[in-house]
């Protein structure tokens, strides 16, 4: 059993960060880089937040349409939002217009940054066999998720998705690593679970930024 923290990164480079854990210094981009499945925000140069590809491609829309979504009228002058907009605030100073729920969203990703590193991965779980499996994804807890990323990846998880989730799959003799995690929208925060041919080699509880991994 192995309870472990997060982990965010651009695809490529997420599966050689997992697969062989390094020294912040040997990442990519150092103490920035991403676990797998994430990838930079980028709400301004120097938003190295990670968040999955679908928000940072949403994050660029939402830029895109700062004008449109303004009110130069309003009480704080070219900065004001129109009716039923609020200031995102991915950062000081970030008063591009949005509506309350994506400015929940980014708050969410915010409080998450840190566990999304690969500085924050977890050691080796002890080895198990692995091959021809039948592997079980877990995420439990009340509440719904923004999303669930797994490894190998698996189908695409939508937005809302109500807990808990399972899913399961199978792995050939190269497979290297398992995980899977899951970034909730409710408080507490889900826990994970991974199920080996039916034993249990990474669990997390429920309270948390729920992320199990295990590796050869």
């Amino acid at each position: 059993m192995n309870s472990t923290k997060l982990i965010p990164l651009s695809a490529a480079l997420m599966a050689a960060a997992a697969l062989t854990p390094a020294p912040v210094s040997a990442q990519p981009f150092g103490p920035d880089t991403c676990i797998s499945g994430f990838v930079w925000r980028e709400a301004a140069p120097g938003d190295n937040v990670c968040v999955t590809p679908a928000t940072r491609d949403a994050t660029a829309a939402q830029n895109a349409q700062a004008v449109a979504n303004r009110d130069p009228n309003g009480a704080f002058g070219s900065n004001s939002c129109k009716q039923g907009f609020v200031w995102r605030e991915a950062f000081d100073g970030d008063v591009v217009c949005v509506t309350p729920d994506v400015r929940a969203a980014t708050k969410a990703d915010n409080a998450q940054a840190a566990s999304r590193k690969v500085a924050d991965a977890p050691q080796e779980a002890p080895a198990a066999p692995v091959g021809n499996s039948t592997v079980r994804y877990e995420v439990t807890g009340p509440g719904e998720v923004f999303n669930i990323v797994t490894d190998p990846p698996t189908s695409q998880v939508a937005d809302h998705t109500v807990l808990p989730w399972v899913r399961e799959t199978t792995v050939d003799p190269n497979e290297d690593m398992l995980q899977v995690v899951a970034t909730g929208r409710d408080v507490p925060g889900p826990g994970c679970r991974i199920v080996l041919d039916g034993d249990v080699v990474a669990e997390q509880p429920i309270g948390g930024n729920a992320h199990c991994i295990w590796t050869r």
